[in-house]
């Protein structure tokens, strides 16, 4: 202050601190009290603003405890959702029955379209779908992996939904309708089906073997993110290497199809066909003309592969290189599993038998596959939520 450097100004020396406060006049006193009092408030107010900010952290961390409990996404991201399972039939495509299981996260129990919501009701918020596709003579349970997998989706808000396929499980069709076509209409069927119910928003595929086969011919912009586990993806006719690793008993296959209206495989079991089952002509035709690896050169959306050791009893080493070459031709980035299962059979079990170890290949392709689905279909439902609230205001 000017008093207070007009009395420096004017000493000769410095005195004793004594003395140098005997000298300070009175308005610097008050001045250097109002600036400790001041100091003790700003430490005050930085004290109380970090621990408030502490107490939001936690709040976050335990989940957003403050969310609307009709919000789907209400604690997914600590997976504190409860999966609630329910098996369904309802009418396929081309006017079949379609026997399904449907997991649920707890929170997504009204169907739409029960009640009409009032002209200012909030709209409900996208719920992520995954369609689970099993493989051939298989069913809607996966080999053991698709209810776990269920389970871990649902509890981090995504809704689920698994088809037996036409002649599989508790499909009330002959062996004859599997065709590539009659999956691609129960993969939409099972869509229609859910989104009939609920608000559902991004989409996701995950297919086994031949199912992985009928996801890469479904991918489009339209689906958000695809995992293939072990996919029977070789280009034409050798998709049916699995069948026959032979080229000329594939073709012998096709032709006797042609001459008969289908063709018989003994060592192939289904619950409705044990011993053997027959395929048709037309399956073995859109075999023939389908390409897998033009579909995920063209696919933009995420993607996972997985391949085991045991694949090689059945799908040849070009089928696996080329539908990974595929995946690399796209130029994006996606999720590789191809070397992380030399125990595992095709079906992701132990090939020793093993429980202990079954339990382990389980669990990794189970995980791994969930938390990509996760991240992959939460991001885009967050997307499409940040851009629906931007057009509304």
């Amino acid at each position: 202050m000017p008093a207070n450097r007009s009395v420096r100004s004017r000493r000769p020396a410095r005195p004793s601190p004594a003395v140098e406060h005997a000298r300070v006049p009175s308005g610097a006193v008050r001045a250097r009290g109002q600036r400790r009092i001041f100091a003790l408030m700003v430490a005050v107010i930085c004290i109380a603003a970090l621990i408030l900010s502490v107490v939001a952290a936690v709040q976050i961390v335990r989940g957003a405890g403050t969310a609307s409990p009709d919000d789907p996404s209400a604690g997914a991201a600590a997976g504190t959702l409860t999966p609630v399972t329910t098996n369904v039939t309802f009418a396929s495509a081309r006017g079949t029955n379609l026997h399904a299981t449907v997991t649920v996260p707890d929170t997504l129990t009204a169907a739409a379209g029960e009640a009409t919501p009032a002209p200012e009701a909030a709209p409900a918020a996208a719920t992520p779908l995954v369609v689970m596709c099993h493989g051939f003579t298989g069913n809607r349970d996966g080999d053991g992996h698709f209810q776990p997998l269920a389970d871990t989706l649902a509890q981090h808000g995504i809704a689920s939904i698994r088809v037996d396929f036409a002649g599989n499980g508790e499909s009330e069709e002959p062996f004859t309708a599997y065709t590539l076509e009659s999956m691609y209409d129960d993969i939409e069927s099972a869509i229609a089906y859910m989104k009939g119910l609920y608000p559902i928003g991004a989409i996701g595929l995950v297919g086994h073997s031949m199912g992985g086969r009928a996801v890469t011919l479904h991918l489009s912009s339209a689906i958000t993110a695809a995992a293939l586990w072990s996919p029977a993806n070789g280009n034409g006719l050798d998709g049916l290497e699995f069948l026959d690793h032979s080229p000329e008993a594939r073709e012998e296959m096709r032709q006797s199809a042609a001459e008969a209206g289908s063709y018989t495989l003994s060592g192939w079991s289904t619950p409705s066909s044990p011993g053997s089952v027959t395929i048709s002509t037309e399956f073995i035709e859109q075999m023939d003309v389908s390409h897998p690896g033009d579909y995920i050169r063209d696919y933009t959306g995420a993607l996972l592969v997985a391949f085991n050791a045991g694949d090689q009893e059945l799908l040849s080493q070009t089928t696996i290189d080329d539908t990974l070459q595929a995946a690399k031709d796209r130029g994006l980035p996606f999720t590789d599993l191809s070397a992380q299962f030399p125990n595992a059979n095709h079906n992701y079990q132990s090939a020793a038998g093993d429980e202990a170890e079954t339990a382990a290949i389980s669990q990794s392709i189970e995980g791994q596959t969930a938390d990509f689905l996760i991240g992959a279909l939460s991001a885009q439902s967050a997307d499409t939520a940040a851009a629906s609230a931007g057009n509304a205001a």
